[in-house]
């Protein structure tokens, strides 16, 4: 993955223990429903996958580990390298969700250079950001369409697989230990990606 040193990351390990995940619904009549009970598991650096039927929780538990989710009634441990999650370790963490988060009216290089922009420390100037937004862009083999504008789902100006690679690039600008991709290949297939990043 790209770092904005311009040096590779080996990824981390994500570790969890007793994890317990609790919601109070109103539909249950203000009764607390239990989503989570007592998972373990450990992350290795490469590819991990979570499977499982629609709702037995899988992007709960991945909202979880990317550290996005309201610690309220959460239980158990999770570690990142074997440290406990805080708001310093959140910038290490990529989150792609599975719905697209892109302005449909800027290009796709836009749209990177607005997450460098937000999300990239003030100390890295604008020539370091644009050259991280470019290396994201030719890792994902995005320059073809890198000027192209994104378009709506029903005016579409990209293909369903630069549209998912460009939600991807705006985690990668981060050069995060651990990305998490949430129904990566709902729509298209991203089976050329791991082979780019």
């Amino acid at each position: 993955m790209l770092m904005a040193e311009n040096r590779q990351t080996t990824g981390s390990v994500i570790s969890f223990k007793s994890l317990n995940y609790k919601i109070c619904s109103t539909i249950f009549k203000r009764k607390e429903k239990e989503i989570l009970s007592d998972l373990n598991g450990i992350f290795q650096p490469g590819m991990n996958a979570i499977l499982g039927p629609t709702a037995s929780g899988k992007s709960t538990l991945l909202d979880i580990l990317a550290n996005r989710t309201n610690s309220q009634g959460l239980t158990g441990e999770i570690l990142l390298d074997g440290q406990t999650y805080n708001e310093n370790l959140r910038n290490k963490i990529g989150y792609v969700v599975q719905d697209d988060i892109l302005s449909e009216t800027l290009t796709v290089k836009e749209n990177l250079m607005f997450s460098a922009n937000l999300r990239l420390p003030n100390k890295i100037s604008l020539i370091d950001k644009i050259e991280i937004v470019n290396r994201v862009i030719s890792q994902l083999n995005l320059d073809k369409c890198s000027n192209t504008k994104i378009g709506s789902q029903e005016n579409r100006r990209i293909s369903g697989g630069e549209r998912k690679r460009t939600n991807i690039g705006m985690e990668l600008i981060l050069s995060p230990t651990v990305l998490i991709l949430d129904e990566p290949t709902s729509g298209n297939p991203l089976l050329s990606l791991t082979n780019q990043i």
